[in-house]
């Protein structure tokens, strides 16, 4: 134990307090001068201790009311076949089937022509339209996505927002068919605008996935960048073609 950092061994202390019920989700930790008297250390030690588990999601701090224990994490495992861009419906239907309540919720909308943006996107060349949305279930924001699309196809985003089909809504509106060229998914720390939208830390790690979705003739109409929380998030690829 002598290699273990002091911080981490009352973090460690806490989360076995809060596994053998001593502190119950919902409820308000001692203050860091209580912590730090009980377990012999000093008050920069606990606060580390709490920034490791607020980082973690296992507690979380209001200002002017102290650190609280967090409910118990529930992650949706998002599935999607290989062969469709069903991610979007399929994501919204497994929300509800597991008795969440959810909302697309659309954040922001811009015109942009930025000199090489649209190469860079692997986009055509032409104005485009930066949409920021975010999946919101019961309250809290699981996700969040900036998506760019072909500024033809859209008249005005926000006026015709749907809380329930969103951007997708749209787009199956204004193109026959909607195909997928790629998908990839990986992992990040948050920014400070991850931090924002979806009420985490900076630094906590966040699922990205990043996709190019085309029309029915196979050229590129949306680039889309869908950031999630991992403690609320993950990603399944189903192998078949059904």
């Amino acid at each position: 134990m002598g290699d273990v950092p002091l911080y981490e061994r009352v973090r460690q202390a806490i989360v076995a307090s809060i596994d053998d019920g001593t502190y119950s989700p919902g409820e308000r930790l001692p203050s860091e001068s209580r912590l730090a008297e009980d377990l012999g250390v000093n008050r920069l030690t606990v606060r580390r201790a709490i920034e490791e588990l607020a980082r973690a999601g296992v507690v979380e701090s209001r200002q002017g009311s102290g650190t609280f224990v967090s409910a118990p994490i529930v992650r949706l495992p998002v599935s999607q076949k290989l062969s469709t861009d069903s991610l979007v419906a399929s994501m919204t239907a497994q929300i509800a089937a597991q008795g969440y309540t959810y909302e697309d919720v659309f954040l922001r909308a811009a015109v942009v022509q930025e000199p090489g943006l649209n190469a860079s996107l692997r986009l055509p060349e032409g104005p485009l339209w930066r949409i920021d949305n975010a999946i919101v279930v019961h309250d809290l924001a699981w996700m969040w996505s900036r998506s760019w699309v072909m500024h033809h196809l859209l008249d005005d985003p926000e006026g015709n927002w749907s809380q329930v089909e969103g951007l997708y809504g749209q787009l199956n509106a204004a193109v026959q068919e909607l195909a997928p060229l790629w998908r990839a998914i990986m992992a990040d720390a948050a920014s400070l605008e991850d931090a924002e939208i979806l009420g985490i830390r900076p630094g906590t790690p966040v699922l990205i996935r990043e996709g190019l979705t085309a029309d029915e003739t196979g050229t590129p109409v949306m680039r889309v960048s869908r950031r999630a929380r991992m403690d609320r998030v993950s990603y399944v690829l189903r192998y078949t073609d059904e």
